[in-house]
C-alpha cells in the first residue's frame, strides 16, 4: 500500500508540472464551453447549457484519457524513467493505479467548475443527482484511461504514438456529437456514431442532467464502459513496456480494436433494435392516420 500511496504522490506531482495537462483538462474544454454556450445561446437559454455541457465534458474526458495517459507514458518510457522503476520491486499495477487515481484528482476539479459556471452564470439549475453524474464521468475517465495507455503499450515511439493517437482522438470526438450534435449528421455518419465510444458518454451525461436519471438508469451504458476499461487495463498491463528498446509487433496495435469492441457490439445491437422498431412504428402510424 504504501508503493501505491508514494507513487501516486509523485505522479501528482509530476502532473501538475505539465503545461500539457492543464492545457488539455482545463483550458482546452473551457475554451469550447464557452464557445458552444454562445452559439447555443445559453445566456437566453438556460437549457441549453445541457447540450453544451454534454458535449464538453466527454471532450475532456477523452483528451485526458488519449493525451494525459496515452501521450505521457510514451514521453516516460522515452525518457528512460520507467526504466528506473524496473529495478524496483513493483509490477505496472501500481503505475497504472496511481496513473488512473492521478487522472481522477486532476480532472474532477473541472466537473465541479463548469457546473458552477453553469449554474451562478448560465443559470443553470444544479444537477437533482450529482453522485450517478459524478460515478457516470468517472467511469467513462476509467475507461478513456484504459484506452490511452493501449495506445502507449502498443506504439513504439513518440512519432508513432502521435499518430495513433490522433487517429483516435478525431474520431471520438467528431462522430460522437462531442463537438457537433450528433442530429444534425446525414443518416450514414449517424449510424456509424453508434459504435463511436465517446457517442455513450454524451448521450449519458446529457439524459442525467436534463432528466435526473440514476446511474442505474443507464445500466446498459455503465456496462459498456465498465467492459472496455477491464479490457483496457488488461491489455495495458500485458503490454507495459518499462523501456523504448523494447519493441513489440505491429499485429498487436489490433489490441485498441479489443478497447472499442464493446462499444461496436453495442452499437451494432442499438442499430438492429431500432432497425427492428421502425417497421412497427410505421404501422402504428398508418393505422392511426386518416382514412
Amino acid at each position: 500500500m504504501k508503493a501505491y500511496l508514494e507513487l501516486i504522490k509523485i505522479d501528482l506531482k509530476l502532473a501538475l508540472r505539465m503545461r500539457s495537462v492543464i492545457f488539455f483538462n482545463y483550458l482546452f474544454p473551457l475554451m469550447f464551453f464557452f464557445i458552444f454556450a454562445s452559439l447555443f445561446g445559453a445566456r437566453k437559454d438556460p437549457a441549453q447549457v445541457i447540450s453544451v455541457l454534454s458535449m464538453v465534458i466527454p471532450l475532456g474526458v477523452v483528451g485526458n484519457g488519449l493525451f494525459g495517459a496515452g501521450m505521457r507514458a510514451i514521453q516516460e518510457r522515452e525518457m528512460n524513467i520507467l526504466r528506473r522503476y524496473k529495478v524496483t520491486p513493483i509490477t505496472p499495477a501500481p503505475l497504472l493505479l496511481a496513473s488512473m487515481i492521478t487522472a481522477w484528482c486532476v480532472f474532477m476539479p473541472y466537473i465541479l467548475v463548469v457546473l458552477a459556471i453553469s449554474h451562478f452564470y448560465y443559470r443553470m439549475p444544479w444537477p437533482s443527482n450529482w453522485i450517478s453524474l459524478l460515478l457516470f464521468i468517472s467511469l467513462g475517465l476509467l475507461a478513456f484511461r484504459s484506452l490511452g495507455m493501449v495506445i502507449a503499450s502498443t506504439a513504439n515511439s513518440m512519432q508513432e504514438g502521435q499518430i495513433l493517437i490522433q487517429l483516435c482522438y478525431f474520431p471520438l470526438i467528431f462522430l460522437s456529437g462531442a463537438t457537433i450534435p450528433a442530429k444534425v449528421f446525414p443518416p450514414i455518419l449517424q449510424a456509424i456514431s453508434q459504435v463511436v465510444p465517446a457517442t455513450y458518454l454524451v448521450q449519458g451525461i446529457k439524459e442525467m442532467m436534463s432528466t435526473g436519471q440514476s446511474i442505474a438508469g443507464e445500466w446498459n451504458l455503465v456496462l459498456i464502459l465498465v467492459a472496455a476499461a477491464a479490457v483496457g487495463l488488461t491489455v495495458g498491463f500485458k503490454l507495459f513496456r518499462w523501456e523504448k528498446e523494447e519493441k513489440i509487433r505491429a499485429s498487436a496495435k489490433l489490441w485498441v480494436a479489443a478497447v472499442i469492441l464493446p462499444f461496436v457490439i453495442l452499437g451494432i445491437y442499438k442499430a438492429a433494435t431500432e432497425k427492428g422498431n421502425a417497421p412497427q412504428e410505421w404501422r402504428q402510424n398508418q393505422s392511426s392516420g386518416p382514412p
